[in-house]
C-alpha cells in the first residue's frame, strides 16, 4: 500500500483527530488501488492484417472517425483511426518489395478527445489527478476541440525518401489524399505508422492514429521463427483515460489530461491493442511477441509474474527497434524497459505450463520516468500514486489446450551488423546536443534540444563547458528551436558520433528518423546551471564527466540495447553516445524526443542528409 509521507500511520498514532484524517486518506488510497474496471475480462484483440504482396504492393488506407469499445464495461468511445479502428491494420511487407500507400484522409466530425489541464495537481484527498478519470475540474480546451482532421503519416523506423517520411508540416486536410512510396529496402523489423502533425501529434495519436507495420524476409523464416497467428502476436501498448458523467460513471470519452506540475499525460488505464488490461489464451508452446510502447509519454518496465513470483527466465529477446540482434539475450533482471516508441521482439516459452495456468504482465516503471529501478520481486506491489502508477496491470496470459513442441531458439541470429571500427569512429564528425527544460511562468515548460558547436575565443555569449579529466571543451549554442536554421548536414556513408547530454530530471527517448544507429556509451555526469543560465536560446552550464554523489543510476548499456536502434533512452545525469550513419536518401529529416508532449513543445530539430559531392557547394 502506498502512503503519502504526511499520511504515515506512525505520525498519527498519538493524535486522534489526525488518525481520523489518516483513515480517510487510506480509504481514498484504497479507492484508487481498486480498479474502476475489472481487469482481464476482455480478450486481447489482434489488428486486421493488410499483406502488401496480396495487393501487388498497392494499398489504400482510409483515415476515418469511428467508434471503439476499450473495455467490456465501457460505452463505445469515439476515435480517429486508420480504417476507423484502434489500432489500425497491421501492414505486412517483404524486404525489397516496394509498397505504395494512399493515405486517404476521410476524417469528419468533432475531435474525439477532451483535452484539459486540471487546475490542481491533486484532488481533495491528495490523489494525483492524473491517476483519476474525468476532467478533475479542468475545462476542455477549445482549440483542441476545434481540430478538424489535418494529418500526415510517419512510418517510424522506415528507410524512406524524405518526401514520404511524414515531415510534420507537410499536412493534408480531410478530402486530400496523400500517396507515399516506401522502398522497403531494409532489414526485417517491427515498425509502426502514426500521425506526425506539428504541435498536435500528442492529440492525434491519443485519438487513435497509430498502427503496426512488419517487414519480413526469408532470413527470419530460415531461423524457424513464428510468423503470423497464432504464435506471433503483435502488442501495441498505450495508456488512456476516460471522462465521467454527472453520476461519476465512466463515459468512454477519451480524456487527455495534464496538470500544473506535470506537462505530460500519464493516463491510468493501460491499453493493449485497444483493450484495457486484456487476456490472451495461449497454447503450451513458444510464442513470438512483437511489442511496441506506443504511449504518449509513459515508460514501461514489463515484468512477467506467475503465482506472484517473477518468471522473466521464460522470456528471450531476439530483436529490437530495427530487427534481430546478433544473438538472443535475456531481458534485464528487473524487467523489460521500453520508453515511448521502443520495440522488442520476444520469444516466450509457455510449453511446460498446464492448462489453466496464468501469467500476468505488470508495469513497475514510475512516471515521469527518471531511470530509477524497482525490485522485480516486489512487482505485485508496484502501485504507487506518487509515481502516477495506480494500476500496474498490463496483460494476462491464460494457458489452454494440449502441449505443443517446444521451439528451439537459435544460438546465432544474424551477422549483418557490428559496431563501427575504431578507426572509423576516430575520424567521425562529432555532434553535441543538450537536452534542456526551459521553465516558464504561467505556462508549460519548453523542452528543447540545444545544438552545440565548439566555441572560439572570438565568440561571445554564454558557454557550455564539458570537463573530461584534465580536458575542457567549451561550446556555444547554435540552434535551440525547431524553426532555427539547420546546422546538422550529415554526409551519406560517413559515420558520425552524436552526444546526447541530458540536463533535465527525466529520461528522454530520442528518436532519429531514417537510418538506425548503435549505442556506444553511457557516461554519468554531474552538472551545474547558474541561475538564469537557461534562456530562450542561450545556455550556460558546467558539465563534468563523473558520477554525481546523489546519482543512483548505473548508466550501463543493457544487452538488448546493443542492436540497431532508432530510439534511445537518455537518462538524467547522463551523456549517451551513438554512432550514426545515413546510407541512402538525401533530404530533410528530423530527430526529436518521442515523449509526444515534449516533441510538441519544441523538443525537435531538423537535419539534412547530403551526398558528399554536394557539400563543397553548401554555403
Amino acid at each position: 500500500m502506498f502512503f503519502p509521507a504526511e499520511a504515515s500511520p506512525s505520525k498519527r498514532a498519538d493524535d486522534p483527530l489526525a488518525l481520523d484524517t489518516f483513515v480517510c486518506e487510506v480509504v481514498a488510497m484504497m479507492r484508487m488501488v481498486t480498479p474502476p474496471l475489472a481487469p482481464f475480462v476482455d480478450r486481447l484483440p489482434l489488428p486486421s492484417r493488410l499483406i502488401a504482396t496480396e495487393h501487388d504492393g498497392q494499398l489504400t488506407v482510409r483515415i476515418r472517425a469511428g467508434e471503439h469499445r476499450f473495455h467490456r464495461d465501457l460505452p463505445a468511445s469515439s476515435i480517429w483511426g486508420f480504417e476507423g479502428t484502434v489500432p489500425g491494420p497491421l501492414i505486412e511487407a517483404e524486404r525489397g518489395q516496394p509498397v505504395t500507400v494512399e493515405w486517404r484522409n476521410e476524417l469528419e466530425g468533432p475531435f474525439p478527445v477532451s483535452d484539459t489541464v486540471a487546475p490542481q495537481p491533486t484532488d481533495a484527498d491528495g490523489v494525483p489527478v492524473q491517476c483519476l478519470p474525468g476532467l478533475s475540474g479542468g475545462e476542455p480546451d477549445r482549440h483542441t476541440a476545434g481540430l478538424t482532421g489535418h494529418t500526415v503519416v510517419h512510418l517510424h523506423g522506415g528507410l524512406t525518401p524524405a518526401s514520404y517520411d511524414g515531415w510534420a508540416e507537410n499536412i493534408f486536410a480531410p478530402g486530400q489524399p496523400a500517396v507515399f512510396h516506401y522502398p522497403m529496402d531494409q532489414r526485417a523489423a517491427l515498425l509502426w505508422y502514426h500521425d506526425h502533425v506539428m504541435g498536435i501529434t500528442k492529440f492525434d495519436v491519443y485519438a487513435g492514429l497509430a498502427g503496426l507495420w512488419i517487414v519480413r524476409e526469408d532470413r527470419e523464416r530460415d531461423l524457424g521463427l513464428p510468423e503470423g497467428p497464432p504464435f506471433e502476436v503483435p502488442l501495441l501498448i498505450q495508456d488512456r483515460n476516460f471522462d465521467l458523467d454527472e453520476q461519476g460513471r465512466l463515459t468512454g470519452r477519451l480524456v487527455h489530461k495534464t496538470d500544473p506540475e506535470v506537462m505530460e499525460a500519464f493516463a491510468p488505464f493501460t491499453v493493449v491493442n485497444g483493450k484495457v488490461w486484456p487476456v490472451l489464451d495461449v497454447q503450451p508452446a513458444t510464442y513470438r511477441l512483437r511489442v511496441l510502447n506506443g504511449s504518449n509519454a509513459r515508460t514501461y518496465r514489463l515484468v512477467l509474474l506467475g503465482d506472484g513470483a517473477p518468471e522473466l527466465e521464460r522470456i528471450t529477446q531476439i530483436g529490437t527497434d530495427h530487427g534481430l540482434l546478433r544473438t538472443p539475450v535475456p531481458v534485464p533482471a528487473d524487467g523489460l524497459l521500453l520508453a515511448s516508441a521502443e520495440r522488442a521482439d520476444l520469444l516466450v516459452d509457455f510449453s511446460d505450463l498446464a492448462p489453466g495456468s496464468e501469467l500476468t504482465v505488470l508495469n513497475t516503471a514510475a512516471a515521469p520516468f527518471d531511470g530509477s529501478s524497482f525490485p522485480v520481486a516486489d512487482a505485485e506491489n508496484a502501485a504507487d500514486l506518487e509515481s502516477l502508477l495506480p494500476y500496474p496491470q498490463v496483460l494476462r496470459f491464460r494457458v489452454v489446450g494440449e502441449a505443443k513442441v517446444r521451439r528451439p531458439i537459435p544460438r546465432e541470429l544474424v551477422t549483418d551488423y557490428e559496431l563501427p571500427a575504431a578507426e572509423a569512429l576516430a575520424r567521425a564528425r562529432r555532434r553535441a546536443i543538450a537536452l534542456v527544460e526551459h521553465e516558464r511562468a504561467d505556462e508549460p515548460s519548453m523542452l528543447t534540444m540545444r545544438e552545440l558547436a565548439v566555441a572560439t575565443d572570438a565568440d561571445g555569449g554564454p558557454r557550455v563547458s564539458v570537463i573530461d579529466g584534465g580536458e575542457t571543451t567549451r561550446y556555444r549554442v547554435v540552434a535551440a528551436h525547431f524553426e532555427d536554421m539547420t546546422t546538422f548536414f550529415p554526409m551519406l556513408g560517413e559515420y558520425e558520433v552524436w552526444q546526447l547530454i541530458n540536463l533535465t530530471g527525466d529520461t528522454h527517448p530520442i528518436h532519429l528518423h531514417l537510418d538506425p544507429f548503435q549505442i556506444l556509451a553511457r557516461h554519468p555526469i554531474r552538472y551545474e546551471i547558474p541561475e538564469d543560465g537557461i534562456g530562450d536560446r542561450d545556455l550556460a552550464a558546467t558539465i563534468t564527466l563523473g558520477r554525481d554523489p546523489d546519482d543512483e543510476l548505473d548508466h550501463a548499456i543493457d544487452e538488448n540495447e546493443r542492436g540497431l536502434k532508432d530510439t534511445i533512452r537518455v537518462n538524467p545525469n547522463e551523456i549517451v553516445e551513438i554512432a550514426v550513419r545515413f546510407t541512402t536518401f538525401s533530404g530533410r529529416y528530423m530527430y526529436h524526443c518521442h515523449i509526444l508532449e515534449h516533441e510538441d513543445r519544441d523538443m525537435m530539430r531538423p537535419f539534412v542528409t547530403m551526398a558528399p559531392e554536394l557539400m563543397p557547394f553548401m554555403a
